[in-house]
């Protein structure tokens, strides 16, 4: 159904748009999504920026905007910057989108939101779609604290801190993932974090959206029978308890230190995380995999 985009702006009834930056959060899928405000507010500015003009112009397309657009990505910022800031210091209103959710939120624009704090130019953020609080919220182990730390890292130093920062959060943290790589991330931090409480969040809001709380282990068997993963991903796992680790036996110990083997790890690499993850003597990590490694 397209809405009356005058209708709208009538019912709000808000005084003249003032001039500034406006962060506007966009729909992750489904386009009912968006409120009342953002579509008054786009359809008043004198220019709206986008992540993807091709993507933004289908939503504005079904509300009837037919505001200005330019693309901003991270591949033209550098040179967009000025431009933005010439047109903001001349007392225009300019709307900030991303191609879904909440700019800056793993999109770009925080280059852009410093440089108009800078130069104390007028800034407005409206609440709406966020794909970390959405997904977080539809978690079983809620608690008033988590961490949001945006797509899983790929290189090895980045993933090592990721995994302390797993182990010492205390709290659920909260990663997107892109499904090519779900199930080696999951893998990788199975093996490193060890058997964890996850929550899987897949094409939220659309159609096909999909959660699954499970185990990690039972959720990468899961995943593994699928010939395709499609649509955007958010994992929140829970937090690290040594006290469930010192449970684990020797058994246990070396089922996890083969995994570890077969990744590529040496023995000393391998006795380091174990005693590491398990709370051990590595000395005592170290003479086990001697006895029962070859």
């Amino acid at each position: 159904m397209n809405l009356n985009i005058n209708y709208i702006t009538q019912l709000l009834n808000y005084e003249e748009l003032e001039a500034g930056l406006y962060i506007i959060p966009t729909p992750l899928g489904n386009l009912g999504d968006i409120t009342l405000r953002a579509l008054k507010i786009l359809s008043s500015a004198d220019l709206i920026i986008c992540e993807d003009t091709r993507i933004s112009s289908k939503l504005f397309t079904k509300f009837g905007i037919k505001n200005q657009m330019q693309s901003f990505h991270k591949f033209n910022s550098k040179n967009m910057i000025p431009k933005i800031l010439n047109t903001l210091e001349l007392k225009k209103s300019i709307c900030l989108v991303s191609d879904a959710g909440t700019p800056t939120i793993s999109d770009p624009g925080s280059d852009l939101i410093k440089e108009v704090i800078n130069k104390n130019i007028k800034l407005f953020s409206l609440p709406g779609p966020s794909a970390p609080i959405a997904s977080y919220v539809l978690s079983n182990f809620i608690t008033t604290s988590f961490s949001f730390r945006g797509f899983f890292p790929r290189k090895k130093k980045e993933i090592s801190e990721a995994i302390d920062f797993l182990r010492n959060s205390g709290f659920p943290v909260i990663f997107f993932e892109s499904p090519r790589r779900i199930i080696k991330t999951l893998k990788l931090i199975n093996i490193q974090y060890g058997e964890c409480n996850i929550t899987f969040v897949r094409e939220l809001t659309k159609k096909h959206e999909e959660v699954i709380n499970s185990n990690i282990s039972n959720l990468i068997k899961i995943l593994n029978v699928r010939k395709k993963i499609s649509g955007e991903i958010t994992i929140i796992i829970e937090p690290y308890s040594k006290q469930n680790l010192k449970k684990f036996s020797n058994k246990d110990v070396l089922l996890i230190a083969q995994k570890l083997s077969k990744e590529g790890s040496s023995l000393s690499e391998i006795s380091q995380i174990i005693s590491r993850d398990f709370d051990l003597s590595k000395r005592e990590v170290y003479q086990l995999l001697i006895k029962n490694m070859k």
